[in-house]
């Protein structure tokens, strides 16, 4: 059975939202033209709707408002296309990490998940993180969360 890649969400995102559309309400409000940012929540419902408009089928956010990207491959151009063009509807989150904060966790997390037992290689500047496990592997699910934690500094592991 080929293995699915399952794409770091936090990576993706974090990557995506340094390139969002600015600040959500608050500041960004306009109440002279009656305009305002949307809340997250309604931001990730917009981002949700652009991806289906354009060829990939998502379900709009639950919970928390975020949204929940299928297992894809890498090479998924579809998705790729879909998040281009939607990506200027992701609200920036100011307290989100700096791309080469971003670059350090990927490398912790390659390198953890090798420790583990995955063949994966080192990421690239600027590029989110493609992470090769079976969303059925419990055993790799379990790798991947803890890896995860360590490598955001969660963890009680020194990767």
């Amino acid at each position: 059975m080929r293995a699915s890649t399952v794409y770091a969400l936090g990576a993706v995102m974090a990557g995506l939202l340094l390139t969002g559309c600015g600040p959500l309400g608050g500041e960004g409000d306009d109440e002279a033209s009656g305009t305002r940012e949307p809340t997250m929540e309604e931001a990730m419902v917009d981002f949700a709707a652009c991806m289906r408009e354009n060829g990939y089928d998502m379900p709009d956010p639950e919970g928390e408002g975020m949204v929940h990207l299928p297992a894809a491959g890498p090479d998924d151009e579809e998705l790729m296309a879909a998040m281009e063009t939607c990506e200027n509807l992701l609200p920036v989150d100011e307290n989100a990490p700096s791309e080469e904060e971003m670059f350090e966790e990927n490398l912790r997390m390659a390198e953890c998940m090798r420790e583990n037992g995955y063949d994966m290689p080192d990421p690239e500047r600027g590029m989110g993180l493609a992470v090769p496990v079976d969303p059925d592997d419990d055993e790799g699910m379990a790798a991947l969360t803890r890896c995860s934690e360590t490598a955001r500094g969660e963890g009680n592991g020194d990767s």
